[in-house]
């Protein structure tokens, strides 16, 4: 009876850590922790492809980062969620939207925007509320007299390069690789960026050419003949694009130059990517076209490059694939990166962790080794540095040359 007795004990203790064990594994999935992260950009208007883009690239990342278990900072395990919120391509839509994402579904982190007044209306709303500010694309705002990168907003980081410091090694490259070419024209996306315009004519001054004119262009144009025509009158030997919108503008822009028979060369300064180029041009007029924005099936892609390029395959099987997505994709691998460092999420934290990664090889990008820089040009070192590829469309074929690793003091 004793022996019965102690048997059937056993039996229930062993149940009973059997009926225990799903809530134990249970409360230890339970303690992995969500950290969600706010992103403005443009879903909706003409620059909503672009802001589609970049929340692609996001999502990719993020994804990629929670199937190597997340995160970890400090003690913790982090899985990345993403609100994605529309800024309608304005200042009020970026404040309005940042707003929500702070005070409503209080995200520690907002990303955004992809021009400069509305990252400044972010700014507006993160900056008093002590809220980290990731810069996405932002046209050199420390080139202008007014809002930007710097001491003076330092909860604010910028986790890509921008696009003058493709100038100088560009305009060398169009110098060796085309010397018949002297004279230029520039056209350039909305927005008053002064001092960013002079220092492009600067550069290509001298690199040995001489700018003899240039306008500007608005996003929301569907007919860009006039604007082409009035920038081919002088008869420049080649055009050069300052942000001149996305994949899709460039196709309307660049079909316009070589359809009024424009034969230059076109350098285009952060248009978005070439990939949708040859398609939209044909191989005749895809040609002599030189972009600072990389090509993920090029033979010189690097292997991080085709692994975000496969992942968007699968994923998202009916679109074709965007480069401009591996720039969003080193957004959140470098601010990942920074939060691992800091081992907190505090933004002060995360601010000292990047403002130590200095080195090159201090953190990862899809192009290559990068670090952070920008001490001496900006008063504090965050602004991303990484490898830029000189990508050349030729007879509708996509390759990236040479590659470049810009400087930053």
């Amino acid at each position: 009876m004793r022996g019965k007795k102690l048997w059937v004990g056993c039996i229930s203790v062993l149940l009973l850590a059997l009926l225990a064990a799903p809530i134990i594994v249970g409360h230890c999935c339970a303690a992995d922790k969500t950290l969600k992260i706010g992103t403005v950009d443009p879903i909706s208007g003409p620059e909503g492809i672009v802001g589609l883009i970049w929340n692609r690239g996001f999502d990719l990342c993020a994804d990629w980062l929670n199937e190597q278990g997340g995160v970890k900072i400090g003690a913790d395990k982090y899985r990345i969620e993403f609100i994605h919120e529309d800024s309608k391509a304005s200042p009020e839509g970026a404040t309005a939207a940042t707003n929500k994402l702070v005070f409503q579904d209080k995200v520690p982190v907002v990303m955004g925007d992809i021009n400069n007044p509305n990252s400044e209306a972010v700014d507006s709303v993160t900056k008093p509320a002590g809220v980290l500010h990731v810069l996405t694309y932002s046209n050199d705002p420390y080139t202008e007299d007014q809002w930007g990168l710097g001491p003076d907003n330092p909860l604010m980081f910028l986790p890509m390069t921008t696009i003058n410091l493709s100038w100088d090694p560009f305009f060398k490259y169009l110098h060796k690789h085309y010397p018949n070419v002297k004279r230029l024209v520039y056209a350039k996306g909305p927005g008053n960026y002064t001092k960013l315009l002079k220092q492009s004519i600067d550069a290509a001054e001298a690199a040995g050419f001489k700018v003899i004119g240039g306008s500007t262009l608005e996003y929301s144009w569907t007919d860009f003949y006039p604007f082409l025509t009035s920038l081919l009158k002088d008869k420049p030997d080649a055009i050069y694009f300052i942000n001149g919108g996305g994949p899709g503008l460039m196709v309307v822009e660049f079909k316009a130059a070589r359809e009024l028979g424009f034969k230059g060369p076109i350098i285009s300064f952060g248009g978005g990517s070439v990939t949708l180029l040859p398609s939209g041009l044909g191989a005749k007029n895809a040609n002599d076209i030189i972009s600072n924005q990389a090509y993920a099936a090029a033979p010189e892609a690097t292997k991080m490059m085709k692994e975000v390029m496969k992942r968007w395959k699968a994923k998202y099987p009916k679109e074709e694939f965007v480069d401009d997505s591996l720039m969003a994709w080193d957004e959140l691998w470098v601010l990942a990166m920074a939060l691992e460092k800091a081992g907190s999420l505090k933004p002060e934290a995360v601010i000292k962790a990047v403002e130590g990664m200095t080195q090159r090889g201090s953190l990862n990008t899809t192009f290559g080794p990068g670090c952070m820089g920008g001490l001496k040009t900006l008063g504090t070192n965050r602004f991303l540095i990484r490898p830029i590829p000189v990508t050349v469309v030729q007879n509708g074929k996509i390759r990236m040359p040479e590659w470049v690793m810009p400087q930053l003091p």
